[in-house]
C-alpha cells in the first residue's frame, strides 16, 4: 500500500473515530436531558439533528460517493478534445 492510501486510511479511521465520539456525547445529553426534564423541545430537535447529521456523516465516510469535479473535469476534456478535432 503506498504512503498516500495509508495516510488516507488513518485519516479516515480518525474521523470515523471522531464522529462516533460527536454521536456518543451528543446522545448522551439528550438522554439524560430527556430524563431530567431540562430540555426544551427546541433543544431535543436540535440535539437530534446533530445525532443525524454525524450518522450521515458516518455513512458518507464509510461509503464515499463520487464528487462532482471528476466529472466536470472529464466534460472540460472532452469538449477540449472536441475543439481542437
Amino acid at each position: 500500500m503506498e504512503q498516500s492510501q495509508e495516510t488516507g486510511q488513518g485519516e479516515r479511521g480518525q474521523l470515523l473515530a471522531n464522529i462516533r465520539r460527536l454521536t456518543t456525547i451528543v446522545l448522551d445529553k439528550l438522554e439524560q436531558g430527556s430524563k431530567e426534564g431540562t430540555l426544551d423541545q427546541g433543544q431535543i430537535r436540535l440535539l437530534g439533528s446533530i445525532v443525524m447529521r454525524s450518522l450521515g456523516l458516518w455513512h458518507e465516510t464509510l461509503n464515499p460517493r463520487p464528487g462532482r469535479r471528476p466529472r466536470r473535469e472529464l466534460r472540460e476534456t472532452e469538449d477540449t478534445l472536441a475543439t481542437e478535432n
